[in-house]
Order: structure tokens, then C-alpha cells, then sequence
């Protein structure tokens, strides 16, 4: 199970909506009970300080660079940026916990674990949740279970989702197929690396539960996993396929972009990620001097464009680019 993962499960994460009882939704037009939810982050920070060691913030006193920087590393979603006024954050300091108030629902909570560990994200987040769920009002209904803004998450309230590295099956053309299938299979979904409506950047997709009624959270897990292994199944038969096939071009291919990263004198963060798309894949056929996929993947969280102007500062586009490939031939220089 191990080899079959290791590389193409990027991280796993585990999510919660939880509401208050008696507050409309933060989807609600904001003259209502806007009072109430703006009060809401500074209590629920009340109620967990000392539990982590955490940053807190409220949207409404970042600038613009910072959010989307926060968006680009997948601590906070779009949607919480669309409550700009009203939404705030509580973030590990290592990133992987992370409650998120007044998104779509009052409280998001959420836990992401490198590679395959759906399991221990969830037991991670559960003893925050305990803290949340039995010193506030959470709005619960016996037969619906919790209640959400958004009906696929009554019950659990729970999504569980892998972020899957998948080039194999877009190189092979197959991709669109294979997820049509695994939609049909078992009822999930498959998205970009930024959620509903996102595209798949560097060959990155998120399978995650599309229900959460009817469902324990521990089943909810399992169906993901069973789905993740199944997927992770097809990339490695793709990319035995491919090679016996199209060896020599992947080949070229993966020892071109190799190349280009430790040379290149400038670099779009859109360049950056089809790159490393490449070279992981050619660490996977131990083509490059490389053994783990963990360093490339850093890559494209540091040098994406909101993270690394909050590194240098704001310049021109062609500076930041110029930065930009200089720094990830240092760094790659250190690993090789």
C-alpha cells in the first residue's frame, strides 16, 4: 500500500462545518445577524487558546497580497475570501490545523496530514471539535444530523478529501475517462487543487466525499480510501503503459524540464508547476537524482506569485520571475 501511494497521494484533509444555533448562515445577506457573526471569531479564539499553537487573524486586516498568499497555500478556501468582513482564521503555525469562521458555514475546521493519512487527520481535528461542539450552541437536529449552508454535508458535516498527483492518466489521455468513472463508482468528486471549480495545476486533483447524510465519519473515510488506492491503481498501470509505449519521448521530456529548473534564468509560477509536474514524475521512474517528490511539492508552495512577492516585496513581473528561478535553483541544489 505503501509503494502503491507514496507518491501520487500529496496530503490528506479532513474537514467539519459546524454552525451556530440561532445565527443565519454566512451565505445570508449580511444585514442579518451580521452583529452576531462578526462577535463570533474573537470567543471561539477564547475558547481554544492554549489547545495549539496558532496564528489569528481576521481577513478584514490583511492586504489583498496576504489572502490570496493564504488561498495559494490552501489554508483558506475562495469562499471565505468572498466574507471578507466577517471572516477570520486560527492556523497552526505549522499549517495543519486550521479553523476557518465565517466561511460558507460558521466554523470550518480542518486538518490536513502529509501523504496518506486520512485516519490520523481525522483524530487530530476530533479533539478540537469535542471543544467546539460541547461548550457552543451547535445547531443539531436529530434525524439531519448537523446542520450546514450547503444540504451535502448534513449529517457528519464531514468532507474527507486526498490531494492525488495523477500525470500519468493526462499524459495518456485517459484522465477525463478515469474520472468520469470513479464519479459513477463511488459517488465522489474530483476537482482542481482549489476546490469546486478549479483546474487540476500540475497535475494535481482533490477526491473527496460528495454526501455526508446517512454516513459515520469512520465510513466516510474508508470510502475515500478505497477510492484513493483505486485511483492511485490506474495512474500506475498508466504509467507502466506509458513508458512501454512512449519510453524514449517521457524520457526526453522529464530530463528537459529536469534541466530547465537548474538552469533557467527565469521562471512563471505557470511554468514552475508544469515543470515539476515532470521532474516528480520522473523521480517516480527514478530518472532524476532525486528519492522523495516532498521537496518539489514546497516548491510551488513558496514561489507561487502572492507567496513570493510577500518574500521580496512587490516588483515587476520579470523580477519576481527572475527571483523566482534563482531561488528554486538553490534550493534544488541543496537536495541533489
Amino acid at each position: 500500500m505503501d509503494s502503491l501511494t507514496r507518491f501520487n497521494v500529496i496530503s490528506s484533509r479532513i474537514r467539519l462545518a459546524r454552525n451556530i444555533d440561532g445565527i443565519a448562515f454566512p451565505s445570508n445577506p449580511k444585514g442579518i445577524d451580521h452583529d452576531k457573526r462578526l462577535r463570533l471569531p474573537d470567543g471561539i479564539e477564547r475558547l481554544l487558546r492554549g489547545t495549539f499553537d496558532y496564528d489569528y487573524f481576521r481577513l478584514v486586516d490583511l492586504s489583498d497580497i496576504q489572502i490570496k498568499a493564504l488561498v495559494e497555500r490552501h489554508i483558506i478556501s475562495p469562499s471565505l475570501v468572498h466574507n471578507r468582513q466577517e471572516g477570520a482564521g486560527i492556523v497552526e503555525r505549522n499549517e495543519r490545523l486550521a479553523i476557518l469562521i465565517n466561511e460558507e458555514d460558521h466554523i470550518r475546521e480542518q486538518c490536513v496530514e502529509k501523504g496518506f493519512n486520512l485516519g490520523g487527520a481525522y483524530e487530530r481535528l476530533s479533539s478540537i471539535d469535542d471543544i467546539i461542539v460541547n461548550r457552543l450552541p451547535i445547531a443539531y437536529d436529530s434525524k439531519l444530523g448537523f446542520l450546514t449552508s450547503c444540504p451535502t454535508n448534513l449529517g457528519t458535516g464531514m468532507r474527507a478529501s486526498t490531494m492525488l498527483f495523477l500525470p500519468a492518466l493526462r499524459l495518456a489521455n485517459a484522465i477525463e475517462d478515469t474520472v468520469r468513472v470513479f464519479r459513477e463508482r463511488y459517488g465522489l468528486t474530483i476537482r482542481g487543487i482549489y476546490g469546486e471549480g478549479s483546474t487540476a495545476m500540475g497535475d494535481v486533483y482533490q477526491l473527496s466525499n460528495t454526501r455526508s447524510l446517512g454516513l459515520t465519519e469512520w465510513e466516510i473515510i474508508e470510502i475515500i480510501e478505497r477510492a484513493t488506492l483505486a485511483m492511485c491503481k490506474a495512474e500506475e498501470v498508466a504509467r507502466e503503459k506509458l513508458m512501454a509505449e512512449r519510453g524514449d519521448e517521457i524520457k526526453d521530456k522529464i530530463q528537459r524540464s529536469f534541466n530547465t529548473l537548474l538552469t533557467a534564468y527565469s521562471l512563471t509560477s505557470e511554468a514552475l508547476m508544469s515543470l515539476i509536474s515532470d521532474v516528480k514524475l520522473g523521480v517516480i521512474f527514478g530518472l532524476v537524482p532525486l528519492t522523495d517528490t516532498a521537496p518539489l511539492d514546497k516548491l510551488t508552495v513558496l514561489f507561487s506569485a502572492s507567496s513570493l512577492t510577500l518574500k521580496i516585496g512587490e516588483c515587476a513581473p520579470s523580477v519576481r520571475d527572475i527571483t523566482r528561478a534563482k531561488l528554486v535553483r538553490e534550493i534544488l541544489s541543496e537536495v541533489i
